[in-house]
């Protein structure tokens, strides 16, 4: 019998051999598999409760909650859920929201660190608030929206304005006005704040948006206008702790550009983008803090019935400008459009169209000039287009 026990007892210890522990990860506490969970949006979160009863209810305690609905998305069919929330004929914008509700109702109550919904599909405004809602009663650090509505605006609930634990804000509108700008923020720990396809007038801009929230240090406009033949004439950004200042894609119309301008107070700015179409940029006190700048200028051409030539003039003449405002620039790059633009500052040699892209050699009097311009500079850069392998000739 001791022969019989001992030989069972090293087939069994063969077998815990031969067999390693296939299931380590689901030993581990809540905490970090819900961590873990965190790094995939909500829909595969979900999925995972369909491995085993330990992840049924694992996706509730994820900190981060990530909503796509893409005009061509998994959102059309039915995808393969553990619960019955989605109907047989698949997802349209109503049933998303259905579903939205569904995870925000199930989900612990606890605070959230990232909360993103992205919306390329019309949905409804009161569903937009309802969502940015939950996620500021929640305490979220990082909110991503991006607003697509047909009728009416999303108001930014109060909770969300005066919020302690934001730190980065992204606001999209798909289309104008999907999202109502406030008036003021009183956010005093965000950092970063983008905003993308806004329009600034008297009635919704009195400069307390960017002067209310007191720590930051990032902010990024991304095809904002001020709205023509309005009372407001000047966007003024008054942030005394702002570092990196990003403006893209400026959209005023050329008919605004002489009236209409981008005031700057941030004495500890550091970095200064700009790229697009040129508009009147305005430094106070010259920004002596500022080390780096990028420009990226293109002169609008499109209209037949403007006076191209006059545009490009302007143009020049405010970029000339505002490299002088940033006289005290460490680091100053260009890029080759900028430089191409400028008639008399740039000479280069033909060449075909084909390889417009190559090297261009810039005359010795173009470099002094704007070394001039901006004394302090130590470094100039200009920054050729990478050629694109279609245009490379056998």
């Amino acid at each position: 019998m001791e022969a019989n026990d001992r030989n069972k007892m090293t087939r069994n210890e063969q077998k815990d051999e031969e067999m390693p522990d296939l299931d380590r990860l689901s030993c581990l506490p809540d905490s970090i598999l819900s961590h873990i969970l965190s790094f995939l949006d909500t829909i595969s979160a979900i999925k995972t409760s369909m491995l085993s009863k330990r992840y049924r209810f694992l996706w509730t305690l994820s900190p981060k909650l990530d909503f796509k609905l893409l005009r061509f998305s998994p959102y059309r069919f039915r995808p393969c859920y553990p619960y019955d929330i989605f109907d047989q004929k698949g997802l349209n914008a109503p049933s998303f929201e259905a579903h939205v509700n569904h995870v925000l109702q199930r989900r612990e109550h606890s605070s959230l660190t990232m909360f993103r919904l992205s919306l390329h599909v019309p949905a409804g405004s009161e569903f937009i608030r309802n969502c940015i809602d939950y996620a500021a009663r929640h305490k979220v650090q990082h909110l991503r929206i991006r607003g697509y509505t047909k009728r009416g605006s999303v108001v930014l609930p109060r909770l969300l304005l005066v919020s302690t634990s934001l730190t980065i804000l992204h606001l999209n509108n798909a289309v104008c006005s999907s999202i109502e700008l406030p008036k003021s923020l009183s956010l005093p720990n965000l950092k970063i704040l983008r905003l993308k396809n806004f329009v600034f007038s008297d009635s919704n801009y009195n400069g307390e948006v960017f002067s209310g929230c007191l720590s930051l240090e990032t902010l990024v406009l991304n095809k904002c206008w001020i709205r023509p033949a309005d009372k407001l004439k000047t966007l003024g950004v008054n942030c005394l702790n702002l570092k990196n200042l990003e403006i893209k894609y400026w959209r005023s119309p050329w008919r605004c550009f002489v009236e209409q301008s981008i005031c700057v107070n941030a004495p500890a700015l550091d970095f200064f983008k700009f790229q697009g179409h040129i508009a009147k940029v305005k430094f106070r006190d010259d920004s002596p803090c500022v080390n780096k700048a990028w420009i990226d200028i293109c002169c609008p051409t499109a209209c037949a019935s403007f006076d191209v030539n006059g545009r490009m003039e302007s143009s020049s003449e405010n970029l000339i400008e505002m490299i002088r405002q940033l006289r005290n620039v460490k680091s100053l790059s260009l890029s080759l459009r900028t430089v191409e633009e400028q008639k008399n500052i740039l000479k280069c040699s033909k060449v075909k169209p084909k390889e417009a892209a190559l090297p261009v050699a810039i005359s010795t009097h173009v470099l002094s000039f704007l070394l001039e311009t901006s004394p302090c500079t130590e470094f100039l850069s200009i920054e050729i287009p990478k050629v694109q392998s279609d245009d490379i000739t056998a």
